[in-house]
């Protein structure tokens, strides 16, 4: 009985990615979902669900949706080990670090916490416009993603770990992101463009920085 696997990713990535797949192995049954909803459904019309494999997706998959899945399921996520959650652009361009990345990893019942079986990293330039960096590390995490392929579509075989590991002292939460855009009234002129500049990167999801003063939020347009 020919093996299946579940992709979930939005459909404009999950195309080329099942032919990827589907080239890897003739004989994968590759099912696409794009959302929790859809994910649900598609796992419950396989019947046996040999692989789970998430890409570029905020869908946080259920334990009880992991443990229907007859091996490891695996993610990839849009960051480097430094920064498991959600955002990451945000608080690596606040950072200003000079190297990023993309990491694939077991999913667990803990967001981002996984061993991780694949990464790759690419340098910075000074000052990265944050639609670059977005672009560039979906680049990046198909490439992940094809160096993968071979392993994730032979469904038997669990992907070797590696001795990468996560770095939780940075972890992107929502919390520490309204922490971000949330100026202070004294702020200084080089800390709030700091912050403006990193929080460029989510304004397409209307998180921008904002200031509260004498009891009213005062939002920073374009």
């Amino acid at each position: 009985m020919p093996a299946t696997l579940v992709l979930l990713s939005q459909p404009e990535d999950a195309r080329h990615l099942a032919a990827i797949l589907a080239g890897a192995n003739p004989d994968l049954t590759v099912v696409t979902a794009a959302d929790r909803s859809q994910l649900e459904a598609a796992m419950a019309g396989c019947g046996q669900v040999d692989r789970l494999v998430a890409f570029r997706t905020n869908c946080v998959v259920p334990a009880g949706l992991l443990r229907r899945v007859s091996g490891p399921s695996y993610n990839f996520h849009p960051a480097p080990p430094a920064y498991p959650g959600r955002h990451p652009f945000a608080f690596a361009l606040y950072d200003g670090v000079t190297q990023y990345g993309v990491t694939a990893h077991e999913m667990a019942e803990r967001v981002d916490a996984g061993p991780i079986v694949g990464a790759l990293t690419f340098a910075l330039p000074a000052d990265p416009d944050p639609v670059w960096l977005i672009d560039q590390t979906h680049t990046a995490l198909v490439q992940l993603f094809v160096m993968l392929a071979p392993q994730l579509a032979a469904t038997g075989r669990p992907l070797h770990r590696t001795d990468l590991a996560w770095d939780h002292s940075r972890r992107c939460t929502a919390k520490a992101l309204d922490a971000l855009r949330t100026l202070p009234p004294d702020i200084g002129a080089q800390e709030m463009e700091r912050r403006i500049r990193a929080l460029r990167s989510v304004r397409q999801e209307g998180l921008r920085p904002s200031i509260i003063l004498h009891g009213r939020r005062f939002v920073l347009e374009d």
